[in-house]
C-alpha cells in the first residue's frame, strides 16, 4: 500500500516538473504523509461506562471498537453479546403429569433444556447442541396443529385446557423470538399461520408497525411493542398468531350457544406489562362468512375462572358485512362473536324483571304494614273515645 502510494506522488510530481523524475521530493512528501498519520492515533469509546449498557445484572467488558455482556446464573442475553442480559425463568416449561396438553410434553421439556442452557445452569448428563429459533417455532406450529386435529374430531374441550393451550403458546414465543435470527419469520400451515417480527436496534425502535395474515391484520406502534425504553433489551418483537381450526373456544357445558365469526389469533409482544397497554392497538377481523350480524370483539380472559370469553377493553370501530375493526387496550387472545349481544340483552332483560318483582314486593309489604297501622291508629282513637262518653255520663 506504501508504495502504491509512493509511485502516486512520483507520477504527480513528475508531470508537474515537465517530465523530469522528482524521486527526492516524492521521498520527502511520503514521509511527511507517514509522519502525520503517526500522530494521529484512533481513541477506543469504552462503552462500558454507559450506566445500564448490559442491564441490570449485566457485566460489562470492553473491546477495542466494541464490547461484549456477561450474564451471572438465571440471566440471559439469548446469545447476542451486546443484548441485555434479562432474568428466565425455566420452571414455567416444566412438565407435570397429567398437567400438560397432549403432545406438548416433549416440547416444553425442550424448551426447558434449553431456558437452562441459556440461563448458563447446570444439567444433569449431557447436552445436545441447542435447536435455532427457526427450529423451535416449526416444532410448536406443528405441536398446535396436532392439537387443533384433535378439537375436531373430539369435540370442543374445556374452557381451563384451552386457557392451558393459549398460556403454553404465550410463554413458548417469549423464549423462542429473541432466537430466531431474520428479521422477519413466517409460517403457514393448514391449521395456524404465525408470523414474528423482529428488531435489534441500540436505540429502541419508533413508529408504526403491522402484521398480516390471510385472516387478520395487526396494526400497532414500537412504543407499544418495546413499553417503557428503560427496559429496553437491545431487541423488539411482535407476534401474530392465528388458529383456523378453533372453531369454538368455550366450555363444553356452557349452555351458551356462541358462534365464531373469524379465526381466534393470538398477540404477543416483547413488552411484559400488556394488562393496559398506553395506546390502543387495532385488529381487522375478516368474516369466515359473511353476514349482517353486528359481530362483538372479544378476548379470552381466564381472571376469573378457567376462560370465557369477555369484551371488557374491546371495542368494535368499524364493521359491514365482511370485515370488522376491533380497538383494544390490552393483549391476548382476540375473536368475533355472534350471539352474545343477545345474551348480554337477556341478562339485563332477567336483571331488571327481577328489580321489578322486588319493587312491586316491597311496595305489597309498604301497604301491608300501613293498613294495619291505620287500623290499629284508628282502633286505638275510638277506645279512646268511648272512655270519655262513658265517665261523661257516669257525671250526670
Amino acid at each position: 500500500m506504501g508504495a502504491i502510494i509512493y509511485l502516486l506522488i512520483l507520477a504527480l510530481l513528475k508531470d508537474y516538473g515537465h517530465g523530469e523524475p522528482q524521486e527526492g521530493i516524492a521521498v520527502y512528501v511520503f514521509l511527511g504523509l507517514l509522519t502525520s498519520g503517526a500522530t494521529q492515533q484512533c481513541l477506543d469509546i469504552d462503552e462500558c461506562n454507559t450506566d445500564g449498557v448490559c442491564g441490570k445484572r449485566g457485566i460489562c467488558q470492553n473491546l477495542i471498537g466494541s464490547y461484549w455482556c456477561e450474564c451471572p446464573a438465571g440471566f440471559t442475553n439469548f446469545g447476542k453479546n451486546q443484548n441485555k442480559c434479562v432474568e428466565l425463568n425455566c420452571d414455567q416449561y416444566e412438565t407435570q403429569p397429567g398437567q400438560t396438553l397432549p403432545g406438548f410434553d416433549s416440547f416444553l421439556s425442550l424448551l426447558r433444556n434449553n431456558c437452562l442452557v441459556l440461563n448458563n445452569s447446570t444439567l444433569s448428563g449431557p447436552t445436545r447442541p441447542l435447536p435455532t429459533g427457526d427450529v423451535l417455532l416449526t416444532l410448536l406450529v406443528n405441536t398446535t396443529d396436532v392439537l387443533q386435529l384433535d378439537l375436531q374430531s373430539n369435540g370442543h374441550r374445556s374452557s381451563s385446557e384451552v386457557t392451558k393451550l393459549l398460556k403454553t403458546i404465550e410463554i413458548s414465543i417469549r423464549l423462542i423470538a429473541p432466537l430466531l435470527t431474520e428479521n422477519v419469520t413466517r409460517i403457514e400451515t393448514n391449521h395456524t399461520d404465525v408470523e414474528i417480527l423482529v428488531r435489534r436496534d441500540k436505540t429502541p425502535p419508533k413508529g408504526p408497525v403491522s402484521l398480516t395474515n390471510e385472516n387478520t391484520q395487526l396494526d400497532t406502534t414500537w412504543e407499544t411493542v418495546i413499553g417503557d425504553y428503560q427496559n429496553y433489551q437491545g431487541f423488539a418483537f411482535v407476534v401474530l398468531l392465528s388458529y383456523k381450526n378453533l372453531d369454538s373456544l368455550k366450555d363444553t357445558t356452557s349452555r351458551q350457544n356462541l358462534q365464531l365469526m373469524s379465526s381466534a389469533l393470538t398477540v404477543s409482544v416483547s413488552n411484559s406489562n400488556t394488562t393496559n397497554l398506553p395506546q390502543l392497538i387495532n385488529l381487522t377481523f375478516n368474516h369466515l362468512q359473511s353476514s349482517d350480524v353486528d359481530p362483538t370483539c372479544v378476548y379470552w380472559s381466564d381472571e376469573n375462572g378457567p376462560g370465557v370469553w369477555s369484551e371488557l377493553g374491546c371495542t368494535s370501530v368499524m364493521s359491514n358485512s365482511n370485515q370488522t375493526v376491533c380497538s383494544c387496550s390490552h393483549l391476548s387472545t382476540f375473536a368475533l362473536l355472534k350471539g352474545i349481544h343477545q345474551k348480554k340483552g337477556t341478562g339485563q332483560l332477567s336483571l331488571v324483571m327481577w328489580g321489578g318483582v322486588f319493587v312491586a314486593l316491597t311496595c305489597v309489604v309498604l301497604s301491608l304494614i300501613t293498613t294495619l297501622w291505620c287500623r290499629f291508629v284508628s282502633r286505638k282513637r275510638r277506645g279512646g273515645n268511648r272512655l270519655k262518653q262513658d265517665v261523661q255520663l257516669h257525671r250526670k
